[in-house]
């Protein structure tokens, strides 16, 4: 018996190692500077500027700003992760920033690639380039890696944003708003230009321009979209 004892007991200290290392890798999780970037394009964009991220966001603080000057202090990127993603997990009282805008590993990795990012000059290069809003195709894809839900209401893409107008009637109210431009031309302009022209009960310098984040195609797709094509 001896000799059956002997080789198995090697063999299940490998099997039990074997199964910590898989519980352990399964629990940790890496961060995706990918799946963060295009979290947060979709989810903070409307909000915050962050260069490489290529986001205008007015409402809230621009993060290349605020972290150049962390940085220049002697902050380094692993301390601004953590700033970074406890300011997600632990929204400041009568901030205007939602609580739970992306939790668990998903705030980890807008955590990381903000740390990554900020206050970067150039363009994110290979897999980066295609996250979030560059390698989004259709209308549906490109309004809401764009973050446009955070502002606007569109029942089809499933959004109740309140800080622009409700889009769910701009099919209709599109080729009204002014006089001499079709619905294409009014809906092309406000997202190109959005202070030509504001809805009565809303002011300027809130939305940000899309002239130059998004290629003709992807305008031309989310114009279609927008007016329920």
């Amino acid at each position: 018996m001896s000799l059956v004892r002997t080789p198995l007991k090697p063999l299940l200290a490998a099997l039990v190692a074997l199964a910590i290392v898989a519980f352990t890798a399964c629990g940790r999780g890496e961060d995706d500077l990918s799946n963060g970037k295009a979290q947060f394009v979709q989810k903070c964009g409307s909000c915050h500027e962050l260069g490489r991220a290529g986001t205008q966001g007015q409402t809230g603080p621009s993060l290349d700003a605020a972290f150049r000057a962390a940085l220049q202090g002697g902050m380094n990127r692993d301390t601004i992760e953590g700033v970074v993603h406890r300011q997600i997990a632990n929204v400041r009282r009568n901030s205007k920033m939602p609580a739970d805008l992306v939790t668990g590993q998903d705030a980890r990795d807008v955590a990381a690639y903000v740390a990554y990012a900020t206050a970067k000059t150039g363009e994110d290069s290979g897999a980066l380039a295609q996250a979030g809003l560059a390698g989004a195709t259709t209308g549906q894809q490109i309004f809401t890696a764009a973050g446009c839900g955070g502002c606007h209401q569109l029942s089809s893409a499933g959004s109740s944003g309140n800080i622009g107008p409700s889009l769910n009637e701009l099919a209709s109210a599109a080729g009204e708003r002014e006089k001499g431009k079709s619905a294409e031309q009014y809906v092309h302009e406000s997202i190109v230009d959005p202070d030509a022209f504001t809805v009565s009960g809303f002011g300027k310098g809130v939305m940000p321009s899309y002239e130059g984040k998004l290629t003709e195609k992807q305008l031309d797709a989310l114009v279609k979209y927008l007016l329920g094509g």
